[in-house]
């Protein structure tokens, strides 16, 4: 810059300090603004810097900017490689202007620490008056102040080049600064700043596509997993592309090392499959005998097609058969578990197969109750299983495994053009595909009381109606519900209506967590070792004294499907086939604790939980962002959290 130009600027920063004189034609119009503002603002132009915030606060901004720097960093290192040695640094800020990182020559870092541009510091116009960071923020662009463009003269020997930073919506989520002593002035600065921020945008961009893949992948993979029935899919090429752990029990195959392989090297008889994805014509209900495991399966195979009609690969549904003293043969909707099926003496699962029996040969609603992992749904398929509608669906749902604005599309179904992205010709809800048989309501607590509208109207008239249609469908079902809430409680704290508790509450069966009912550990651990050695390709394996013993201290918060995770753990540490002993139980949380031995004093996870959020919110004065971000959660989740403790 020439010192004609230079000397303007310092006339035009006198004439406007000393007596209030705009020389416009001396200035940038940015410049000119941003001095305005300055001047509004009432900055201090000769006043001493202001202190940086402190550590707390400066730990809660990396926090909240966490993802930022992780992107930024490695662009900011590569910038300053390609800079060092010239008397500059790179800078990192936050939308409001609070350094985040800085990184550059000693010398320079050194000097601009005495004003604050350092991690911590406040580069807002307000606070520092004309500045790159400050005025890039305001401009929502990349700009260049030099020497005396700055509005205060403490940071009058410094020439800034800064690009605000924007992510894949638009929002501006910080600031890149290279800065350095006027007298080391380079126009093309600002173009590599722009460079290194065009370059972190696209990082920005890949990263939230590559998210969003990795969240529809992961989404994909816990529905498959959550399915009763097998699923496996292969591409035009046979090569299997999905595999859940219960087709790979039905088929006895190797789950983990399936996928990416031809179909036709793991599985034994794949005429079927190669059938469909030759022809293209689906079948279904197909029974099959599975030698390896002398297993009967009902399979139902598709083809899948892209939109233009064309075969993508195949899918088919498995289904294990088990023919009870029913009589009764799986289909594509069944209930696969039956009274025998429930392993325990106790007391207490004695008088809750009692009650069950007694649900099967009554046409009224059935409550389960419980803590999770107690085996409601078993209970729910026993008494749909010895009920008159044995040979008709049975539909269960996780209604808190849906999202508010999914569950009633789920449940009742639609009319083609309801809402963007329905199918055509629309879809039936699990009410309409239960009909004449029963559906099971999991976690019933869950669903929103809109929804809890709707269905006490199915319980009342026996009638649904789907989304976006004026016509009603005459329906058929047993309903059985059940939940690890207390629905009464939640009926007091107006989470849940009266009048479909007491609808729902007609025949109500307490499961027993496990640590009550300790005497059915060793049972319910043999039917596990067997049916997981099974599935492991495990065989004569035996069960030690000491293994059931060690079992029975735990106290199980998990109940009956961590007592199953537990043991295929084990299975899965046993070098070879031999005796499951207790150095290979290691159980979820840090010690085991002997059910004679709780204490009634210790705190319930949602007493902590609550009494975190509180301490919280009181320390911060209702912060919702900081409070947020010292608990490690999402800000709708911790709203959610404080409506469910009723925190005011």
């Amino acid at each position: 810059m020439s010192a004609q130009v230079i000397h303007l600027i310092e006339e035009a920063w006198n004439r406007y300090i000393a007596n209030d004189v705009l020389d416009v034609h001396k200035l940038r119009p940015e410049v000119a603004h941003s001095w305005q503002r300055c001047r509004n603002f009432k900055v201090d132009p000769y006043g001493e810097s202001a202190q940086e915030i402190n550590g707390l606060e400066l730990k809660e901004k990396l926090q909240e900017s966490q993802h930022l720097i992780k992107i930024a960093r490695p662009f900011i290192y590569t910038l300053y490689d390609f800079i060092k040695g010239s008397g500059f640094q790179v800078v990192l800020a936050d939308k409001e202007g609070f350094v985040l990182e800085v990184i550059g020559d000693p010398e320079i870092v050194k000097r601009t620490k005495q004003v604050q541009m350092c991690p911590g510091g406040n580069w807002s116009e307000p606070e520092k008056g004309t500045n790159a960071i400050g005025t890039a923020i305001f401009e929502k662009k990349p700009i260049q102040i030099f020497a005396r463009e700055h509005y205060c003269q403490p940071n009058h020997f410094l020439t800034c080049s800064a690009a605000p930073i924007f992510d894949p919506e638009g929002q501006m989520v910080g600031i890149l600064t290279i800065a350095g002593e006027y007298k080391s002035f380079n126009p093309h600065t600002l173009s590599l700043a722009v460079a290194a921020v065009n370059t972190i945008e696209n990082q920005l961009r890949l990263h939230k596509s590559t998210s969003k893949l990795y969240v529809s992948y992961k989404f994909s993979s816990t529905l498959l997993e959550a399915m009763s029935d097998g699923v496996l899919s292969v591409d035009t090429n046979g090569i299997i592309t999905q595999l859940n752990s219960h087709a790979a029990k039905i088929l006895a195959i190797d789950y983990r090392n399936s996928i990416g392989k031809p179909v036709a090297s793991v599985v034994k008889k794949p005429a079927s499959i190669l059938q469909v994805l030759s022809t293209g014509v689906e079948y279904k209900d197909h029974e099959v005998y599975v030698e390896e495991t002398g297993k009967k399966v009902t399979q139902s195979i598709s083809p899948l097609r892209d939109d233009t009609g064309r075969t993508i690969g195949v899918l088919a549904i498995l289904k294990e058969c088990r023919e009870k003293s029913s009589g009764r043969r799986c289909g594509s909707l069944c209930a696969k578990y039956v009274f025998e099926d429930i392993i325990g003496e106790s007391e207490s699962v004695l008088v809750a197969k009692k009650w069950a029996r007694i649900a099967a040969g009554s046409p009224s609603t059935v409550l389960l109750t419980g803590e999770s992992g107690t085996g409601k749904e078993l209970f729910a398929q026993a008494i749909h299983n010895g009920s008159v509608r044995k040979d008709r669906p049975f539909i269960a749902i996780n209604c808190a495994a849906l999202p508010d604005t999914l569950i009633e599309s789920e449940l009742f179904g639609y009319e083609e053009g309801s809402f963007t992205g329905s199918k055509k010709g629309g879809q039936a809800g699990k009410f309409e595909l239960a009909n004449g048989g029963t559906i099971f309501l999991d976690e019933i607590g869950d669903i929103p009381l809109y929804t809890q509208v709707k269905l006490l109207r199915v319980i009342q008239e026996k009638k649904i109606s789907r989304i976006g249609s004026s016509g009603e469908i005459a329906v058929d079902i047993r309903i059985i519900s059940a939940t690890h809430k207390d629905l009464k409680e939640e009926v007091l704290k107006g989470n849940f209506r009266k009048d479909l508790f007491y609808r729902l509450n007609v025949i109500t069966i307490n499961i027993a967590s496990l640590r009550d009912r300790m005497d059915d550990i060793p049972n319910l651990a043999r039917h596990f070792v067997s049916k997981l050695s099974l599935k492991l390709g495990r065989k004569n394996i035996s069960i030690s004294d000491d293994f059931l013993q060690k079992l029975k201290t735990y106290n199980w918060p998990g109940n009956i499907r961590e007592l199953e995770n537990a043991i295929e753990r084990a299975l899965n540490m046993l070098p070879d086939d031999g005796t499951l002993t207790s150095n290979l139980l290691h159980f979820d949380t840090p010690s085991p604790v002997r059910v004679e031995e709780r204490a009634t004093e210790v705190k319930s996870l949602k007493d902590i939980e609550k009494d975190a959020i509180v301490h919280a919110l009181n320390l911060y004065k209702g912060n919702i962002l900081k409070v947020s971000a010292k608990l490690g959660v999402g800000r709708n989740t911790l709203y959610r959290k404080i409506k469910e403790y009723d925190i005011k």
